[in-house]
C-alpha cells in the first residue's frame, strides 16, 4: 500500500537551488562539530533526509552565505526530530528538560561554546539573527515554544497508548512538526521585517496558516505508510481521522489529500486579494512590498517542500501493513 499526493502536486516542476550540494556538506560538517552525528543512525538518517537538499527547495533563491543557514536549521530539526519523534524511549519529562534546555541556551546572548542541539539552535539564531531585528528573534523563540507543547504532549500521549482528543487539534496539529520554526527564517532568508500590525493582523495571519497546513499535510500523507506503527505518530492527520471520523487508512489519505486541494486553493486566492487588503489596512509601500514578496516566498516554500518529499530517499520504504 503507498499513500501519494493530489494530481496537482505529483506533476510541479520545482527547481532547487544549484548549491544544495556544497550547503550539504558544510551542514554535516556543522553537525559534526557539535557532536550530532557521533553515530551510525545519525548519519544514516542525514543520508535519507539531505537537509542541504531540502533547503535548497525551501529557500531557492538564497545566496550561498544564507543557504548554508538554512541548510543548517533543516539538519538541526532531522536531529531534534530524531529525539522528539522517534526515541520512543525517551520519558516526557526527560523530553521536556532537553526542549527547554534547547530553548534557554537558544535565548542567551552569550557567545560562549555550547554542544549538542542547545547550542545548534542558537549558533543558527544568532548568524540569522545578525542581519535581523530584535523582534525576529523573538518571534522565532515563540515559534519553538509553540514545537516544544506539541512534541512533549505527542510524547505523553505515546507513552499512555492514547490520542489526542477533537478539542484544539488542529491547531496543536499544525505545530507539530516544526514547521513553524522554518517559516520564521523565511524573512531572515528575504530580509523581511513586518511590523505587528501586518504580521499579526487576521489576513497575514490565515495565509500563514494555510502555508502550515500544506507543509504539515504533505508530511503526513507521505509519511504515514513509512511508518510501521503510525498510531505513534499521534499529530499525524491520517491517524487522527481513523481514531476520532472511524475512516480506513485509504478513505483518510483521500480525505487529507481532498483538504491539501482546498487549502491550496484557499491560499492563491487569499494571495490574489492580498495587494488589496494591504492597502486597505494602510500600509507604507516599503511593507507591502516586503509582504508580497513574504507571501510569494511562503508559496515556493510549501511548493518546495512537496519537490523534496517526492526526491530523498526518506519516503522511498513502506512499512505500514493494514490489519
Amino acid at each position: 500500500m503507498s499513500y501519494s499526493l493530489p494530481p496537482a502536486l505529483q506533476l510541479i516542476d520545482v527547481a532547487p537551488s544549484p548549491m544544495a550540494d556544497q550547503a550539504e556538506q558544510q551542514t554535516r560538517a556543522w553537525l559534526e562539530s557539535l557532536g550530532l552525528t557521533d553515530s551510525e543512525r545519525a548519519i544514516h538518517q542525514l543520508d535519507i533526509y539531505l537537509p542541504g537538499k531540502y533547503a535548497a527547495f525551501m529557500w531557492p533563491h538564497a545566496n550561498a552565505q544564507t543557504l548554508n543557514v538554512l541548510s543548517d536549521l533543516t539538519g538541526w530539526f532531522s536531529c531534534q526530530d530524531d529525539l522528539a519523534d522517534e526515541d520512543l524511549s525517551c520519558s516526557p519529562d526527560a523530553l521536556e528538560r532537553a526542549l527547554r534546555q534547547v530553548h534557554e541556551v537558544a535565548s542567551e546572548r552569550g557567545a560562549g561554546q555550547c554542544a549538542g542541539l542547545p547550542g545548534g539552535l542558537r549558533d543558527i539564531i544568532r548568524r540569522a539573527g545578525a542581519s535581523m531585528p530584535e523582534q525576529w528573534v523573538r518571534r522565532t523563540l515563540d515559534q519553538y515554544s509553540s514545537y516544544l507543547f506539541c512534541c512533549v504532549s505527542a510524547s505523553t500521549h505515546r507513552l499512555g497508548g492514547t490520542q489526542p482528543g477533537l478539542a484544539d487539534y488542529e491547531s496543536v496539529w499544525r505545530n507539530a512538526g516544526g514547521f513553524q520554526v522554518c517559516f520564521e527564517f523565511t524573512y531572515f532568508a528575504h530580509q523581511i521585517n513586518l511590523p505587528a500590525t501586518v504580521y499579526y493582523c487576521s489576513l497575514w495571519q490565515e495565509l500563514r496558516r494555510l502555508s502550515l497546513n500544506l507543509m504539515k499535510a504533505v508530511n503526513d500523507v507521505l509519511s504515514f505508510c513509512i511508518l510501521a506503527n503510525p498510531d505513534e505518530d499521534v499529530y499525524n492527520l491520517l491517524t487522527h481521522l481513523r481514531h476520532h471520523h472511524g475512516l480506513s487508512p485509504d478513505q483518510a489519505a483521500t480525505e487529507v489529500n481532498q483538504r491539501i486541494e482546498v487549502w491550496m486553493r484557499q491560499f492563491l486566492e487569499l494571495q490574489a486579494r492580498l495587494p488589496d487588503e494591504l492597502d486597505q489596512i494602510g500600509c507604507e509601500t516599503d511593507v507591502r512590498e516586503q509582504a508580497l514578496r513574504c507571501a510569494e516566498a511562503f508559496r515556493v516554500q510549501w511548493l518546495g517542500n512537496v519537490g523534496w518529499h517526492l526526491s530523498v530517499p526518506r519516503y522511498r520504504e513502506i512499512r505500514f501493513r493494514p490489519n
